[in-house]
């Protein structure tokens, strides 16, 4: 079995970063110096670089968590997902029938640059999202998005569409200057980005940060940001980021490594924040490559990896296993979860050699990529389990911005990620298991008539009894089908300093930066 060597390079890398640590980040820890109040300067890390500024370039959690700053949507979401979205830039929204809803916008919104937000821009934006591949499965039951009035637009709809509203928090419905966007497109530069959210941008490193300064113009005066700057680094190891907290390098660390639970518990000058989350952690195969083609193979690998192994490795043992291949996370995350639908998976080695057999499969050789600590810790775990079924699995790790252009090619054909869910399927499952994902984040390339039926079946009504008993169906098809295999949900993390306030989390990662402060 052949393993990529970067894995081989990581605990010197964070030797040297324990040493050079406030050097790197400019000397004195921020949480000694900050003055209290509104005026503070907060830095945030976080493992990967964001990828673009556009908002329908891509849904990656680094990315979104980004531009949320930056930009401004119809609606947020709260910190209780359970709680219903929350207006932002929409004032008021009605239902008029069952394929039709119409939002007011607020009066007088301001862009970074000082012109004016107006529905023109919003039905754009929303229009370009719809066209876009990272959301155009989320906006499949779209019909026609439209100006009404100067400050109303309409939202038309096949048939009833439950998850209208959770659809317009998505990060490809930030709302962007036509001219600006229009543009952006035309000479492909995005680096200096307009929106009318919380913060303006001053200035990115590719690879290092991005730094943003309050917007004081924010048309919500009692929402504007507590802190004077915010700033993101990026540290892709995960001790490091630890590093950069404990010696004050850095104000908040966005993706804490529960590898070092143990050791910053003790330290009375930290804080650890934690929560269940709805990330879940999944083995991918493309279901067109060779033997993934093959239902059984899938099946098999289903039964040969061992998930609290994977989560032993991955996140210290921390959160819970699943043996679901639909990315459903377990109750009350997402509407009518079954953890272990037909209670078909376990960890059966034999089981696994037996589907094996039936497939007329001997064993082939293949590839994991992955793009991050977490995922590459997994796919060492995985790389034994199926040595055991005749797998022969070599590890690949590139760059997070890559990885799309990876899946497009068909050039991961295993892959180990995590992927934030929402509450309501619907605004998950065409996007990730149907053709209309395909180009997006249908990364396994799973198509299937019959789950597209389901898929419909599922948006076609508002009653939540009927979408529960569409969706146990829905789990209970992809587990057979086995188009990936959900490994466990994880706990959120996030490591301050003791003197940070304002800290919120949501199911996936901390948020609202706006009001960090000391």
């Amino acid at each position: 079995m052949k393993q990529h060597y970067r894995l081989r390079r990581r605990s010197l890398a964070a030797a040297v970063f324990a040493l050079l640590a406030i050097t790197q980040f400019g000397g004195s820890a921020f949480a000694a110096t900050q003055k209290p109040g509104p005026d503070g300067d907060i830095t945030v890390v976080q493992a990967l670089d964001m990828i673009s500024f556009d908002p329908i370039a891509t849904s990656d959690l680094s990315n979104q968590y980004v531009l949320y700053n930056i930009y401004s949507r119809l609606f947020t979401y709260p910190t209780n997902r359970l709680a219903g979205d929350v207006k932002e830039l929409c004032k008021d929204f009605k239902r008029v029938s069952d394929t039709e809803w119409r939002f007011t916008i607020w009066d007088n919104v301001k862009y970074h640059d000082g012109s004016t937000l107006s529905v023109d821009d919003v039905v754009y934006s929303l229009n370009r999202a719809k066209a876009g591949t990272t959301i155009g499965a989320l906006f499949k039951p779209v019909k026609e998005i439209k100006k009404v009035d100067s400050k109303t637009l309409a939202i038309i709809t096949d048939g009833p569409y439950p998850a209208m509203t959770s659809a317009l928090t998505h990060v490809a419905t930030c709302i962007v200057p036509k001219s600006y966007a229009e543009n952006a497109e035309k000479t492909k530069d995005w680096s200096k980005p307009i929106g009318s959210g919380r913060y303006k941008f001053v200035s990115r490193i590719i690879g290092d940060s991005v730094k943003f300064e309050r917007f004081d113009g924010y048309f919500n005066k009692p929402e504007v940001a507590q802190n004077k700057t915010l700033t993101f680094k990026v540290i892709p190891e995960g001790t490091n980021r630890t590093i950069a907290i404990e010696t004050g390098a850095a104000d908040l660390n966005a993706e804490f490594t529960p590898t070092d639970y143990a050791r910053v518990v003790k330290n009375s000058k930290l804080k650890l924040w934690e929560q269940p989350s709805a990330l879940v952690w999944h083995l991918g195969m493309d279901n067109t490559l060779g033997w993934f083609a093959n239902k059984k193979v899938r099946q098999a690998v289903g039964f040969a990896v061992d998930r609290e192994g994977c989560m032993k490795v991955g996140h210290d043992g921390r959160g819970n296993v699943l043996f679901n291949s639909a990315t459903f996370s377990h109750n009350p995350t997402v509407l009518g979860a079954i953890q272990n639908p037909l209670n078909m998976y376990s960890y059966n080695v034999e089981k696994a050699k037996a589907l094996m057999k039936e497939a007329n499969c001997p064993g082939f050789t293949t590839q994991i990529v992955v793009f991050r600590d977490e995922a590459e810790r997994i796919a060492t775990a995985v790389q034994a389990y199926l040595a055991e079924i005749n797998i022969t699995v070599e590890i690949v790790r590139i760059e997070n911005a890559v990885f799309p252009a990876q899946i497009a090619g068909h050039k991961a054909p295993m892959f180990v990620t995590s992927w934030g869910c929402y509450w309501d399927p619907d605004m998950f499952l065409s996007r990730r298991f149907s053709k209309d994902g395909i180009g997006g984040v249908n990364r396994v390339w799973y198509q299937n008539p019959k789950l597209d039926e389901l898929i419909t079946e599922g948006r076609g009504t508002f009653d939540e009894a009927k979408r529960v008993g569409v969706y146990k169906r829905v789990q209970e098809f992809l587990a057979d089908e086995s188009p990936e295999v959900d490994l466990y949900v994880t706990k959120v993390y996030a490591l301050s300093n003791d003197q940070l306030k304002g800290i919120e989390m949501t199911v996936e990662r901390p948020f609202n930066f706006h009001k960090l402060h000391y």
